[in-house]
């Protein structure tokens, strides 16, 4: 047995799910349609339902003693983020696609990233509008949820999309610290945009080192000035 049983369920259900999808997609018979049923009435909502019975009681108790009880819904932010990255960088390629197989192809990759992003943040959205918007109606008062509500928007309005770098204004020894430090400052979603005069490969190597799973790196021109999109899709590793 696994020293991870539950996690080991989780890996079977995707891979399962992952491959009865791809029969019923692909071949589309009768058994490949009714074994995809099967699965996500059976084995995925008996998962479902187990994991209220009996996973959640445990899992409260535990995030009462030792955790934080938002901490999934970053985990919903990083992956909002990352679906954001894929609609802009499937809306560039829709962009500089030259022929119609191009287009169809790059339109295909939108629509899908699009679907994928609406399902997290419909889901995201509903969780806040029911657990967390309800407990601050009950807990706080108007002018107090007023105040929360001008906050957030602060942040909102004062968040930049992306900071531009151009490391060519700055001295070699200091180069590689200061992209960090900047990286290191940006909200989750955030960007800086890297310009150089020559590929900046071997920084790529060094995020992967320091920074591997938290970031996204996306070339936008390549030569003779090179500019990359340096994003931030989860908490910075410590």
């Amino acid at each position: 047995m696994s020293d991870d049983p539950i996690r080991e369920d989780h890996r079977r259900i995707r891979e399962e799910l992952a491959s009865r999808v791809r029969a019923a997609l692909q071949r589309g018979t009768r058994n490949d349609l009714d074994g995809l049923v099967a699965l996500v009435e059976g084995d995925l909502l008996g998962h479902a339902r187990a994991e209220q019975r009996h996973f959640y009681p445990v899992v409260d108790a535990l995030v009462r003693d030792h955790g934080r009880a938002t901490a999934t819904m970053d985990i919903d932010h990083e992956a909002i983020a990352a679906h954001v990255r894929t609609v802009s960088e499937a809306t560039e390629r829709l962009r500089a696609a030259a022929d119609r197989l191009g287009r169809m192809e790059a339109r295909n990759a939108l629509r899908e990233a699009l679907l994928r992003l609406d399902a997290i943040l419909s889901l995201h959205l509903e969780k806040e509008e029911r657990v967390y918007l309800p407990l601050v109606a009950r807990h706080l008062s108007q002018a107090e949820q007023r105040e929360l509500a001008e906050r957030m928007r602060g942040v909102e309005a004062t968040s930049p999309s992306a900071t531009e770098i151009d490391a060519r204004a700055i001295p070699r020894r200091e180069r590689h610290a200061r992209i960090f430090d900047a990286f290191d400052r940006l909200p989750l979603g955030g960007s800086l945009v890297l310009i150089n005069d020559h590929d900046p490969r071997p920084l790529s190597y060094q995020f992967e080192a320091k920074r591997r799973g938290a970031f996204s790196w996306d070339y936008l021109e390549r030569g003779p000035l090179w500019r990359v999109r340096i994003t931030r899709v989860a908490s910075v590793p410590r």
